[in-house]
């Protein structure tokens, strides 16, 4: 079972919001802080690396310490770390540590968001990282393969390249600005975990005290996705191709539809007796694929199946999803291997949240996503609830909204992509 603990949630009368996880006895403190202050925040697109150089910029000089290396000193002398995220929407700052200095980081973590230095030097220091970084990304082949999916099907992300060309026009004056706009109290949200009996008020009254502006909580970006012709990226340094099959459904799903959609990607990819990755691996046909469902901040939800396989047997696995998920849509799920699945679930439940870490993890994802939280031990009741008929239903809602498309890069051909599309599309006709 997961660690014993307990969830206070808190509204400081800045505006600031979030939770406070007691985990009795632990030796160890992990905090997170988010800003919806990513990518889609920034002012002008011409200038979309602005707030992915702000975060890096963020651990470096500020009020008390002139230079990065003297911060990353003073944070990590007993073993403490920290790191930060940027992403189209949010913006997430990591701090673990131990118990007995939990004060101290949490002061150090305030002063390097609220008291940052942006100044020229580390600016283009950060531009050669940041860039460093983007090109490898680009030769991310699912990366690449996803960003451009994406935008087919009507996404406003940039790719990785477009994000490289945007660099050298960020000026110190951006970053400032971006900070001010969206550092904000309202826009912040918090998940503290560790053993906070009796520090709970101290705790509070340190994040209270943080000097940032009053401002609102920024509004997510909406994208308005639509199906889309096959997207073929061909690099034929490459010996295999890598794929992605995504539908998207306009509308959020709930709690237990995503768990009763954890049961069915266990059931078609989850393991070895699985019905397509199960059947494609003993088949020689494909090493390694995966299948997953989520839902976004813009309203929307998708389905996911994704991996990699050889040109010569790109086909009859495609040809192997079609049947299987054809399979689901008549009706054909076996109550036995519902039953395995959710015992599958409930086994990976119980072995979530062993640390502080990954118990501040679970509650996150859902705050900072839309300010709501469900106690872990709920996970049982809605496995629980999980039937045939909410499966197949689910399924079905999908391929019946018919917003999707398939993507492949790698030793790949558009007639040939064209082809596996359309052995997927006739899930699509009837």
């Amino acid at each position: 079972m997961p660690l014993k603990h307990t969830v206070q949630e808190a509204t400081l009368s800045t505006g600031a919001k979030g939770l406070i996880i007691h985990v009795p006895d632990t030796t160890v403190m992990s905090y997170t802080i988010h800003f919806r202050a990513g990518n889609d925040y920034v002012k002008d697109v011409s200038k979309h690396q602005t707030a992915h150089l702000m975060e890096h910029m963020a651990f470096g000089p500020n009020e008390k310490f002139s230079s990065m290396e003297a911060f990353s000193q003073e944070f990590s002398r007993n073993g403490a770390y920290s790191n930060a995220s940027t992403f189209d929407t949010n913006m997430h700052y990591y701090a673990d540590c131990a118990q007995f200095e939990w004060e101290r980081i949490l002061d150090l973590q305030g002063l390097a968001i609220t008291k940052p230095k942006f100044l020229p030097d580390i600016l283009e220091a950060e531009k050669g990282n940041v860039r460093e970084e983007l090109v490898g990304q680009a030769h991310n082949n699912p990366r690449v393969m996803w960003q451009a999916i994406n935008r087919a099907m009507g996404g406003h992300s940039l790719n990785d390249m477009e994000k490289i060309a945007t660099i050298d026009a960020v000026t110190v004056e951006d970053i400032i600005d971006h900070h001010r706009r969206t550092h904000t109290q309202q826009n912040m949200r918090f998940v503290l975990a560790g053993d906070f009996q009796g520090h709970e008020s101290k705790a509070l009254a340190m994040l209270q005290a943080w000097e940032l502006p009053a401002g609102k909580r920024l509004e997510p970006i909406i994208d308005i996705l639509h199906a889309a012709k096959p997207v073929s990226i061909n690099r034929k340094e490459q010996e295999n191709s890598n794929f992605g099959f995504v539908m998207t459904l306009p509308r959020r799903l709930e709690i237990p539809e995503l768990v009763a959609f954890s049961a069915l990607n266990h059931i078609l990819t989850g393991t070895l007796h699985s019905r397509i990755w199960g059947k494609a691996r003993s088949g020689g046909i494909c090493y390694g694929m995966g299948s997953s469902t989520s839902t976004d901040l813009d309203g929307s939800s998708s389905w996911e199946f994704y991996g990699q396989v050889r040109p010569d047997n790109a086909e009859r696995l495609f040809r192997l999803i079609h049947d299987e998920l054809k399979r689901i849509l008549s009706g054909d799920l076996a109550e036995r291997d519902l039953e395995d699945a959710k015992q599958y679930l409930t086994g990976d439940y119980q072995m979530r949240g062993q640390t502080v870490s990954s118990l501040a993890g679970w509650y996150s994802g859902d705050y900072f996503f839309d300010d709501t939280y469900e106690d872990i031990s709920q996970a049982t009741k809605h496995i629980t609830q999980v039937d045939r008929d909410m499966i197949i239903r689910l399924a079905r809602e999908f391929f019946d909204a018919k917003i999707w498309t398939l993507g492949e890069i790698g030793a790949v051909k558009k007639l040939e992509t064209k082809r596996h599309y359309d052995i997927l599309n006739g899930l699509f006709s009837s």
